[in-house]
């Protein structure tokens, strides 16, 4: 079970909310990058995240965190994120992990991807 992405994920069973999917599952879109490496530095900040699989409350540390941005790449390229899209989630994840925030101008797409339950 993922930790953010989707109705299933353990911050939509843990805390009520998720980042939704557009089009396939994974990352596919830059929206989706942006929302899931905003979401791994807010659990960097306060200290914890959930283990993907079990949903168990485990320790955030930069060095997790770096791990799941980096990771974020990867997911993309998998689920088919185009040459172009690509070229931008690099550039926010690369932002994200070297100034330990997001770049203001994709807070508005991050705010569009959360959605809450309850």
């Amino acid at each position: 079970m993922p930790v953010y992405q989707g109705r299933d994920s353990c911050m939509a069973r843990r805390e009520g909310w998720y980042i939704k999917r557009i089009g396939h599952p994974g990352v596919d879109t830059i929206s989706e990058a942006a929302a899931l490496a905003w979401a791994v530095l807010r659990d960097y900040r306060r200290g914890y995240t959930y283990e993907q699989g079990s949903c168990r409350k485990i320790r955030m540390t930069w060095k997790l965190a770096k791990k799941r941005l980096r990771f974020i790449i990867r997911l993309a390229r998998i689920h088919g994120a185009t040459d172009r899209e690509l070229v931008v989630i690099k550039r926010i994840v690369n932002h994200a992990i070297k100034r330990r925030k997001l770049p203001a101008k994709y807070k508005q797409r991050v705010e569009k991807m959360i959605v809450k339950i309850r």
